[in-house]
């Protein structure tokens, strides 16, 4: 059930690169979350007053059981988040946890699983394509 009380300030979301491919979720497949069933970037919404760094550290200390160093900011970007039926912040943070990935252990979702950019899975909201994308593209130049 969507509540209008619990929209959050911003969400904080993490492009994971494992080797030459990004770690992904499964959602857990039940309604009360943003995008049950679908293949997502880590991270979730922040902590009243919460810096988006220590959020996103937070989240995945939470989702993966990993304490991670090196975080780059990437962008911010505001979209229309039809969980909410808002426009909502995106923080998006980019990490390259290569050496650490063989200690995960999922604490949330249904699956985690590194895909290559050309393999991306489905089903995947587009918003999360086209950051994967738009991170590829930069890397690469």
């Amino acid at each position: 059930m969507k509540c209008k009380n619990t929209i959050p300030s911003a969400v904080a979301l993490a492009i994971l690169t494992v080797g030459d491919g990004y770690a992904l979720q499964l959602r857990d497949d039940v309604p009360t979350i943003a995008s049950p069933g679908r293949w997502a970037l880590f991270g979730g919404s922040l902590h009243d007053g919460e810096p988006p760094a220590l959020g996103i550290r937070r989240e995945i200390l939470e989702e993966l059981g990993l304490q991670t160093i090196g975080w780059r900011q990437l962008w911010t970007v505001r979209y229309y988040d039809s969980f909410w039926d808002t426009v909502v912040p995106h923080v998006i943070f980019a990490n390259d946890v290569t050496t650490v990935w063989s200690r995960h252990v999922l604490h949330e979702g249904q699956a985690a699983e590194v895909f290559r950019i050309d393999g991306l899975p489905t089903p995947m909201d587009p918003i999360v394509s086209a950051l994967l994308e738009r991170y590829h593209d930069q890397i690469r130049r």
